[in-house]
């Protein structure tokens, strides 16, 4: 016994002796760390962040909540635009920003455009770039004028395409694909718009959902208090109460829900690719599933 503690002490100093030789000889591989050799005072300052950011426009509505965590996407179903410059912009840079044909570019870190009139005269299922051109003072990182200009262009889509889950005329939509803790079992999803549901006091359309595991038929609770926001690959629907919702009938839509707490769905491929992710709050805990299928004509 003696014997084994001093071999684990013996161990224990050798790890320490082993730490203190690494930080005096382990080389130090950093550029942005001002302790180490490499380090690099401009690093992260050469180099210009052109991808300016793009969301649906706030239309004079308070900006959306840290939740509403949507992908970058550059197809629109809306005619209004919030533009913002590049994430990790620096202070002393300026921005002009020109938007299709007008004839004065912006000038700003952030705006929005609404392109009512524009699509109104042109139609829809059309392209609109938009041109950035950021400009740098000169430092001594930035030697070279080249380095202080630089301009990008992006293409806008605005379309009024979209995939509902559910469109008008049709009851069932039907997904094949798997989920994401079992990918090599092929797994159906089906959406549904139910009828006859006035004879259980629910008077609003009832759509339901069929196929995830160990819950198999829950229903999405449009009576419920929700919040929602989307672009065109990606949208987000939260409830707001998944606990206690109830419709004036006194109909408990938290249990038909099965205590859903928010819905997202990607678009992967196109208009038939999807992924779902459903969020449970049930008093066992959070649920969470993720779904990944093609749609089923």
């Amino acid at each position: 016994m003696k014997f084994l503690k001093f071999f684990t002490l013996l161990l224990g100093f050798a790890g320490l002796f082993s730490l203190q030789a690494c930080k005096e000889e382990c080389p130090c591989d950093d550029p942005s760390n001002p302790e180490c050799d490499n380090f690099d005072p401009c690093y992260g300052i050469k180099n210009i962040n052109t991808f300016f950011n793009v969301r649906p426009g706030d239309r004079g509505f308070p900006p959306p909540e840290e939740w509403c965590d949507l992908i970058p996407c550059d197809t629109f179903n809306a005619s209004s635009v919030r533009f913002d410059i590049p994430d990790g912009s620096l202070e002393n840079s300026t921005y002009e920003w020109q938007i299709g044909t007008e004839t004065e570019p912006r000038i700003g870190k952030g705006f929005e455009v609404d392109f009512s009139d524009y699509l109104r005269d042109n139609g829809w299922e059309t392209w609109i770039p938009i041109t950035l051109t950021i400009r740098r003072p000169m430092n001594s990182c930035l030697e070279n004028p080249k380095d202080t200009l630089v301009s990008v262009t992006r293409e806008l889509f605005f379309t009024e395409n979209s995939v509902p889950i559910i469109e008008a005329g049709k009851s069932t939509i039907i997904y094949n694909g798997y989920f994401s803790h079992n990918s090599s079992k092929l797994e159906t999803i089906q959406f549904i718009q139910a009828t006859d549901w006035l004879s259980k006091r629910i008077d609003f359309p009832v759509y339901l959902t069929i196929g995830l595991p160990g819950i198999d038929t829950f229903l999405f609770p449009t009576g419920c208090s929700s919040d929602w926001c989307a672009t065109y690959k990606h949208s987000i629907i939260r409830l707001n109460n998944t606990r206690n919702c109830e419709t004036s009938n006194r109909v408990n839509l938290s249990n038909l829900s099965n205590n859903l707490q928010q819905l997202e769905t990607i678009r992967l491929d196109g208009v038939k690719k999807l992924k779902f992710i459903w969020v449970f709050d049930k008093p066992t805990g959070i649920e969470r599933y993720e779904f990944i299928g093609t749609r089923v004509e």
